[in-house]
């Protein structure tokens, strides 16, 4: 038994490398063959090793047969008790059988009379892996068995079922993202009122601070393996103007007026305004077999409504300290409408965002285009 159990081992190892699709019963006919083992039992039994060329053989040393084994010594009995007939014994290799990761269908047959093959009546289905498996009939009557050891790169159904699931998931129809962006805000097309007090309106660039709050739906166009993706939901804005010169603003009532008062040096100086928008842009997410992204792009448009606005300023003056906060709508437009994109590789994304919209109302306060860009930050 001893020995049995090591020919047993050399070609379940030989098995698992040899033939990774499907083998039926060996017979001589077989032309893939290109090397081949034969060892021989008492009883004239023989066991068949198929390897693809001496590399394979080579590579038996790093494969692991002792689950398989512990599987089968139940029925080392039957395979011994077949050779002893003198007839051949054979272990044939086929994954298709096997129909869940925890299911293999273990089978022992022998050559019957006239060459036909004798099905046992008795079945047990193992699945050591995804790939490997053993079937196992037994038939008493006729005193035959069969073992059928499946490895191969074909999934079973359940399997390929899984894995679809799986590949769903990481590619859904619709899929949720709560985001944040942070970046810099500035005014571009910038143009000054006639008379205005200050003609060359400046903002502190890195101080001028810009933070979004995204709530987003994404919806899959095509198939399951589309990256075109459509994007909408709501954003909250928030933009912060740092003006730089000791500039500051008013509303005279009349119109947005800018000043610069030398009585009084501002250690800040800011318009701060919040808007809800709602995005709708086309993007495209190309995906890893993961489902984690390796690259993706897209742009669009949105539209939004002027939520809240204030100035504050912050100066010394005689000893003391000061802090004036002045909320005003400083005839900003309400209605916000302009062009959204974005850039991302894997885990970093980029972000901009620019205002159609003129940001006062007309000849109430200086020409200007909002715009932000900056990186999103987080992703959930």
């Amino acid at each position: 038994m001893k020995r049995l159990y090591a020919l047993l081992s050399a070609i379940m190892m030989a098995a698992a490398i040899a033939m990774p699709s499907h083998a039926s019963s060996f017979s001589p006919s077989t032309a893939a063959m290109q090397d081949t083992l034969i060892l021989k039992l008492k009883n004239e039994a023989r066991l068949l090793i198929v390897v693809k060329d001496v590399k394979d053989m080579k590579n038996l040393k790093n494969q692991s047969v002792d689950s398989i084994l512990l599987l089968v010594e139940k029925y080392a009995d039957q395979i011994e008790a077949a050779g002893k007939n003198g007839e051949e014994v054979v272990v044939t290799i086929d994954k298709s059988k096997a129909n869940t990761s925890e299911d293999v269908n273990i089978t022992i047959t022998q050559g019957g009379q006239n060459g036909t093959e004798v099905i046992i009546k008795e079945k047990n289905r193992i699945r050591i892996t995804d790939k490997v498996g053993i079937d196992i009939d037994h038939d008493e009557e006729n005193n035959s068995t069969k073992v059928k050891v499946s490895v191969g790169d074909d999934d079973s159904t359940k399997v390929k079922e899984r894995d679809e699931k799986r590949y769903k998931n990481r590619n859904p129809k619709t899929a949720y993202d709560f985001q944040v962006d942070l970046g810099v805000a500035n005014w571009l097309n910038t143009e000054e009122m006639a008379g205005s007090m200050v003609q060359d309106i400046k903002l502190r660039p890195l101080a001028s601070r810009y933070v979004s709050l995204n709530s987003k739906w994404q919806y899959r166009l095509g198939g399951e393996n589309s990256p075109a993706r459509l994007i909408t939901g709501f954003t909250v804005d928030f933009h912060n103007y740092m003006f730089d010169d000791n500039i500051t603003i008013r509303n005279t009532g009349e119109r947005a007026e800018f000043l610069s008062p030398s009585s009084i040096n501002f250690e800040k100086s800011k318009l701060a305004t919040t808007s809800i928008n709602v995005p709708l842009e086309l993007g495209f997410d190309f995906k890893n077999r993961k489902g984690k992204t390796n690259f993706k792009i897209g742009g669009g448009g949105f539209v939004g409504y002027m939520l809240s606005s204030h100035s504050k300023e912050k100066y010394s003056q005689d000893g003391e300290n000061f802090k004036n906060k002045s909320k005003d709508d400083f005839f900003l437009n309400d209605f916000q409408y302009g062009l959204s994109g974005f850039v991302g590789i894997r885990s970093l994304e980029f972000f901009v965002k620019y205002n159609l919209n003129e940001l006062f109302e007309e000849n109430k306060g200086p020409q200007a285009n909002a715009i932000a860009a900056g990186l999103r930050i987080m992703k959930f």
